[in-house]
């Protein structure tokens, strides 16, 4: 036999580990998704490491039947805390966002949030059910949980076999698409940058103007971030937080990206996919190229 409060101890401890190691694995663009709530840049990325480490240690205790009640009231106070940042986010319009629990995948801000609601009830049922118990003994338990995990794996995998090919298939369809640059918008192309504290004015720099309610900016953000760490530096400029940058700069919108070489403008444009950044990127090269 085992008690209610151990069975949903279990299923908690299984759901938080695995959710911090959907975040380990994609620890760089956990910073690009916290922001998305509202997370100041300057502090989404040590926030990030706490949050993993968090869901770690506690989801390790849970399941190692440790350090309770107290790590059972942990969980319950980490899904309150999914919970409010799902809330305000919704509050605040957003339709869709990556929560980063088990993929980088987006969901509905409403479906996310009552899968916060759920978490944090069955944490609760661990932390303050007591010696209620089930007729199941804990090798059932286990066996039950191996299975449906392995029908969870076999699962993903199709999908993701799936959507390889619907990706290939789409591929070949659509033509290849270039950014939009228009001449009235954004800093002039061959003058000195705008004022921007991030710019260092050395080299090439990316400046990417984005909103915590643009879609796409979000979708583009592991992308972008990609691109950070293969050696192009990204100074990225959130709407919110530096309004005045957006008018010095002349951004119509978001997303909004702006090639800069040696702190002067070489290429600017709204873009909606990666390919399109990587367009403008190559289109401010051969500019600096041929002025040189």
């Amino acid at each position: 036999m085992i008690g209610l409060s151990a069975l949903a101890r279990i299923v908690v401890g299984i759901l938080l580990l695995w959710a911090a190691a959907a975040k380990l694995r994609r620890r760089d663009d956990v910073p690009d998704w916290l922001g998305a709530y509202g997370i100041p840049a300057r502090l989404a990325r040590p926030l990030s490491w706490g949050l993993i480490a968090a869901e770690a240690v506690v989801g390790a205790l849970l399941l190692a039947g440790l350090a309770l009640p107290l790590s059972a009231y942990a969980a319950v106070a980490l899904g309150a805390v999914f919970v409010a940042a799902l809330a305000q986010a919704r509050w605040r319009g957003l339709e869709r966002l990556r929560c980063g629990c088990f993929g980088a995948s987006e969901g509905r801000t409403t479906l996310l949030l009552l899968r916060a609601v759920a978490f944090t009830g069955v944490a609760a049922v661990a932390a303050f059910a007591g010696d209620v118990e089930v007729s199941a003994s804990r090798d059932t338990i286990v066996l039950v949980a191996l299975v449906v995990l392995a029908a969870a794996v076999v699962a993903l995998g199709f999908l993701v076999l799936a959507l390889y090919r619907q990706v290939g298939v789409l591929t070949l369809r659509l033509g290849p698409r270039v950014p939009l640059e228009l001449a009235e918008e954004g800093p002039e192309v061959g003058e000195p940058a705008p004022a921007l504290e991030s710019l260092q004015r050395r080299g090439a720099e990316l400046v990417v103007f984005t909103s915590a309610t643009c879609r796409v900016c979000r979708q583009l953000a592991p992308g972008i971030a990609a691109l950070g760490r293969q050696g192009l530096p990204v100074r990225p400029v959130e709407e919110s937080a530096d309004e005045l940058a957006f008018e010095r700069w002349n951004v119509p919108g978001t997303p909004f990206v702006v090639h800069v070489v040696d702190g002067v403008v070489a290429a600017k444009a709204t873009v909606n996919t990666l390919e399109e950044v990587e367009a403008l990127v190559l289109a401010g090269e051969a500019r600096i190229g041929a002025a040189a």
